[in-house]
């Protein structure tokens, strides 16, 4: 039976999109016993709730009906960032689909996987804690009603991927997630490129060797954190979201 990894999309984005953007992760998870399960957010958002220009829409790959968000970003919504529905959602995935072994996020995804991280166990009685996270240029959240999530490091290993020249998320707010995880657990690779998810054989196989490695029945002896290693990535970014840079913040 295939171990199942639960893929939580950017903001904008949605399950089908994702899956097509990081299919070279997906399908060496495949050939390698694993299972990708590609969540949409419940959160659906509206053209008011773009921090670009409508006539961008088009570039973020589907329709105005498609674009989806984990959390309400509108501060006219009294929903304000909070995690109700993205929780509720996970939960349905778990019994629909679960459990999962771990979780693989981009950006606003990301945020939400490394929550996940300490929290996932807790809304279903069939989820295990997880055996690893994956975050594409993730950030931690900074909202003060969400920083109990953090009050513990994160001490399933963890692989943090980020582009130098990402405008969207910045490595300030990339690092926070980082510093958040065990330094004996956590491993940085950075890429030279921006707001995407390299699809590069290199960083592809890096992935696919951190999933088997956390799952196997007898895990790799602890070693210590590994900080700015580069990867040498040739793919262009899927997306250019030059006014992004706000979401996420407190």
């Amino acid at each position: 039976m295939s171990q199942k990894i639960l893929c939580l999309h950017g903001f904008t984005q949605n399950g089908p999109l994702f899956a097509r953007k990081v299919s070279a992760v997906r399908k060496t998870l495949q050939k390698a016993g694993f299972e990708t399960v590609f969540l949409t957010a419940p959160v659906k958002l509206e053209i008011a709730d773009l921090p670009f220009e409508p006539t961008n829409v088009a570039s973020l790959g589907g329709s105005d009906d498609s674009m989806r968000s984990w959390w309400p970003n509108s501060d006219s919504n009294p929903n304000h960032y909070k995690l109700d529905q993205a929780f509720e959602a996970i939960k349905q995935s778990i019994i629909e689909d679960g459990p999962y072994v771990g979780v693989l996020g981009f950006s606003q995804g990301a945020a939400l996987a490394g929550v996940l991280c300490q929290h996932i166990h807790k809304l279903h009685e069939t989820q295990p804690v997880l055996k690893f996270g994956i975050f594409y240029s993730g950030f931690r959240i900074m909202r003060p009603e969400h920083q109990h999530f953090y009050n513990e490091l994160i001490s399933v290993p963890t692989l943090h991927i980020l582009g130098s020249l990402d405008t969207v998320v910045s490595e300030e707010r990339s690092m926070a997630l980082y510093n958040s995880c065990s330094d004996n657990t956590r491993t940085l690779l950075h890429h030279p490129g921006g707001h995407f998810v390299p699809n590069s054989k290199d960083f592809v196989t890096r992935v696919v060797e951190m999933v088997v490695s956390s799952t196997s029945s007898s895990p790799p002896a602890t070693e210590p954190d590994v900080v700015n290693e580069k990867i040498s990535e040739t793919s262009q970014p899927s997306d250019d979201w030059s006014a992004f840079d706000t979401i996420g913040r407190a």
